[in-house]
């Protein structure tokens, strides 16, 4: 009969294996009688932290905690991490999300504000006194007379590329402020937080210089 729970040496520590087959209730058994040989068989003081898998089973939040007060009852052991090889349906669908880059073609009029998951490729049109804010970068290809954010509410590397001739406001992460012309170039621009923690203004053709882990991550050439 197969164990339900295994345990695994490795040369970082110990992993325990909670097998997806058996039911909570005999992984709990035989985790409580592993612990216990583990506790006669340690002749030493030294910690034992596991990392803990349970495979293709979700932990509920009671059950969680069932484990991790029946570890704790042993005074050497701990649990160093305790990991699924899936995860809920909702939190998958929300790093897809956030991973995409969302084709926004709409008018934002004044007084709305459009809240984004993920990054924007924006086509559309921002009246005077509307918001388009993004969790992740905002690319416009459209017009703007509104406020631009992305990066809500505290994503520093985010980014603005946008010609800012009529935006009167920016934000990037938590830094917020006016758009002043004298600093913006002409034609589109890349808002960005640079090294000292400021907002920062440069030319299109400077975006892989000054965020060279967005071609990375996107696989896009300038």
């Amino acid at each position: 009969m197969q164990q339900s729970v295994v345990l695994k040496a490795s040369n970082d520590g110990y992993e325990l294996i909670f097998r997806q087959a058996a039911s909570f209730e005999t992984i709990m058994v035989d985790l409580k009688t592993l612990l216990d040989r583990l506790q006669v068989d340690n002749t030493t003081d030294k910690q034992i932290a596991f990392d803990i898998s349970t495979e293709g089973r979700l932990l509920t939040a009671e059950q969680t905690q069932q484990v991790t007060q029946l570890i704790q009852r042993y005074a050497l052991f701990s649990i160093h991490k305790l990991a699924a090889d899936v995860i809920l349906t909702a939190d998958a669908m929300t790093m897809i999300e956030r991973d995409t880059v969302h084709l926004i073609n709409q008018i934002i009029r004044n007084g709305q504000v459009v809240t984004i998951t993920g990054d924007v490729l924006f086509f559309g049109k921002i009246h005077e006194g509307g918001v388009l804010r993004a969790t992740g970068s905002i690319f416009v290809m459209g017009d703007v007379a509104g406020a631009l954010e992305a990066g809500y509410p505290d994503h520093n590397e985010a980014v603005i590329v946008s010609d800012l001739t009529t935006v009167p406001r920016v934000r990037v992460g938590e830094l917020l402020e006016l758009v002043d012309p004298a600093k913006t170039a002409t034609g589109s621009n890349v808002v960005y937080i640079n090294d000292i923690q400021a907002l920062d203004y440069q030319p299109l053709n400077q975006l892989k210089r000054v965020r060279p882990k967005l071609f990375i991550q996107n696989g896009g050439h300038i």
